[in-house]
C-alpha cells in the first residue's frame, strides 16, 4: 500500500512539480491549495504526511496547523513546513511552529523537490 501525502500549497506550478515528484517517487498524493481546503481534505481521507506551506490565502499554513491539532484524529500526522519566508521570519514562526507539532521546516529556493522527497522519506523512516 502506497503512503500517501497531502500537498498543502497554493502556488499551482509548485504543487504540480511537488506532486509530480511524489507520485513517481511511489506516493499517492493528496493536493489543496489553502489551509480550509487542506483540512477538508483530511475529513476525507488521512495523509502519512503533510507538506504545508505558511503563506496562504483563506487560511495560512500556522492556522490549519493549529486547527489540525485540535483534532485527535489529525495531531500524530507528521508536518513538514514548505516555505519562502526568509530566515529571519522562520526563526521567529519557528518556537511556535515546533510548539504546534511540525517534524520540520524547508525553505523552497533552498531545497530542490529531491531534497523535499528525501526529507520526507527521512521523516517517514523509509529507506533513501
Amino acid at each position: 500500500m502506497k503512503q500517501c501525502i497531502l500537498i498543502v500549497e497554493d502556488d499551482n506550478i509548485l504543487q504540480e512539480m511537488y506532486s509530480e515528484k511524489f507520485e513517481m517517487g511511489g506516493f499517492q498524493v493528496l493536493k489543496a491549495s489553502t489551509g480550509k481546503e487542506g483540512l477538508e481534505v483530511l475529513e476525507k481521507k488521512s495523509p502519512n504526511l503533510i507538506l504545508l506551506d505558511i503563506l496562504m490565502p483563506d487560511m495560512n499554513g500556522l492556522e490549519m496547523l493549529k486547527e489540525m491539532k485540535k483534532d485527535r484524529q489529525y495531531r500524530n500526522i507528521p508536518v513538514i513546513l514548505l516555505t519562502n519566508l526568509g530566515e529571519s521570519k522562520i526563526d521567529m514562526d519557528q518556537e511556535l511552529s515546533f510548539a504546534l507539532g511540525i517534524n520540520d521546516y524547508l525553505i523552497k529556493t533552498k531545497h530542490t523537490p529531491d531534497d523535499v522527497l528525501r526529507k520526507v522519506k527521512q521523516v517517514l523512516k523509509i529507506k533513501v
